[in-house]
């Protein structure tokens, strides 16, 4: 017998159990693609894809811009915001709240100008859907900064704005309901002020009428 022989046989039997060496399929381009995959639980989905069309990850790009935006916390309001919006002070709550959410650079959200972006994105073949993060980022912003306005009101005209989901909803439901009577309750000041009159009364009496 070749003395070679049985160095091959065992060579031959051994090689069906060497483990596999062969890298996996290497890892996607996008991280992001692979921790923003949409889940078959994200109710986002469910409710913004009414069709069930199949749905792609977010795409790097996107991910990237959206996550440059950074997310305003608004967490001291309350500290900035001392008067409380009641029926009657409406004019002078707006000269708090206004300059406050445009220092936080805001404003757009309340105004309208910075409007609700759509929350999916129709891809080039015409039946996916891309899902949008710039939406649930927006939405995000936007809840603080409807928690904000809603901290700012007195029980008596929180009533106002119960079905209002968005903060410009908030703020425009707020000026259409309560501007006309602050603007009202001036003019009357003003009318009353000009018709006072001290006559026989003192000093700290006519101050009292003031």
């Amino acid at each position: 017998m070749d003395p070679s022989q049985p160095a091959a046989l065992s060579f031959s039997a051994a090689a069906p159990v060497v483990p596999s060496c062969t890298p996996a399929a290497g890892p996607p381009s996008s991280l992001a693609s692979v921790l923003q995959w949409p889940q078959p639980t994200d109710v986002g989905h469910a409710l913004f894809n009414p069709n069930n069309a199949p749905l792609l990850p977010f795409s790097s790009a996107e991910a990237t811009t959206a996550s440059a935006v950074a997310i305003v916390p608004l967490s001291h309001t309350h500290q900035v915001i001392s008067l409380k919006l009641t029926n009657t002070n409406y004019l002078y709550w707006r000269m708090q709240m206004k300059p406050y959410l445009l220092g936080q650079g805001v404003f757009g959200f309340v105004d309208g100008s910075n409007s609700c972006p759509s929350p999916h994105i129709l891809v080039a073949d015409g039946v996916s859907f891309q899902v949008s993060q710039h939406f649930f980022r927006w939405k995000q912003q936007d809840q603080l900064i409807l928690s904000a306005l809603l901290s700012s009101l007195s029980m008596e005209v929180l009533h106002l704005v119960v079905d209002c989901p968005t903060s410009c909803s908030v703020w425009h439901t707020l000026e259409q309901a309560l501007a006309s009577t602050s603007n009202s309750r001036i003019m009357q000041l003003h009318g009353s002020l000009q018709d006072l009159r001290q006559g026989d009364d003192s000093v700290t009496q006519f101050m009292q009428k003031c």
